[in-house]
């Protein structure tokens, strides 16, 4: 099993991967992958964060970065960096944007089926080697 060094490190590497995807679409990208891309992947960018620090298994997790990304959406649809007067351009403002859209929400669910996705697919890649290995075979976390 997976020391919780090794997974804050594959967590830190996730984080950093996605943190630079993240910056250059930013700086390079239009259309498309400016538009819907980045907002897929910051919820991956924000659980990998999330995941250096937490790395207990979680089913909820996915879910609960999803909902930030909709909390932050709600921000932006009431307004919240006018009624604090926080400048556009600033860095707070440019974290909770200035203009809501639901296709960012979509986008954000998109993140969190992503995520979700891949933790199946690293499951099952764990379960499978050890079933072959003969390690839980068994006992009662055997899956089958």
């Amino acid at each position: 099993m997976m020391n919780d060094r090794i997974k804050r490190l594959l967590a830190l590497s996730g984080f950093v991967l996605l943190l630079a995807v993240e910056i250059l679409i930013g700086k390079c990208a239009h259309g498309f992958l400016r538009a819907y891309v980045g907002d897929v992947l910051v919820i991956p960018l924000l659980y990998c964060f999330v995941r250096i620090f937490y790395v207990r298994p979680a089913v909820w997790l996915p879910a609960a970065v999803g909902g930030v990304g909709i909390l932050a959406e709600l921000l932006q649809y009431f307004e919240l960096c006018g009624l604090l007067g926080i400048p556009q351009g600033s860095l707070l403002g440019i974290l909770l944007g200035s203009s809501a859209d639901f296709a960012d929400i979509l986008c954000y669910a998109a993140g969190v089926a992503l995520i979700y996705a891949a933790e199946w697919i690293l499951g099952k890649t764990h379960w499978r080697k050890h079933r072959e290995s003969g390690r839980y075979a068994g006992t009662i976390r055997d899956p089958e």
